[in-house]
């Protein structure tokens, strides 16, 4: 059986880019992309089915313990849970 981790994701197309999960992140793991996002997740596009979105927020999966505040936190609902094969 394959290792799988519940990472959150976010719909790009519905963010409305308010910010209000950055600011809920306890650990700074979400960030509005300045358009040189990729540095940080390639591993994660190679490895796993991550969606990738780099003109809406990005989050960064070393540093997200899934607390899911994010997603409690976002109003227009557009971010969610996705399981995620771990590289092996």
């Amino acid at each position: 059986m394959k290792a799988e981790r519940r990472l959150p994701a976010v719909d790009a197309k519905k963010c409305k880019k308010c910010n209000l999960c950055i600011e809920a992140c306890p650990l700074k793991a979400i960030y509005e992309s300045s358009g040189n996002c990729c540095a940080k997740c390639i591993k994660y596009c190679i490895a796993m089915d991550v969606p990738c979105s780099p003109e809406c927020i990005v989050f960064d999966y070393e540093l997200c313990d899934a607390c899911g505040r994010c997603i409690s936190a976002c109003p227009h609902e557009a971010i969610t849970w996705i399981d995620v094969a771990l590289g092996g």
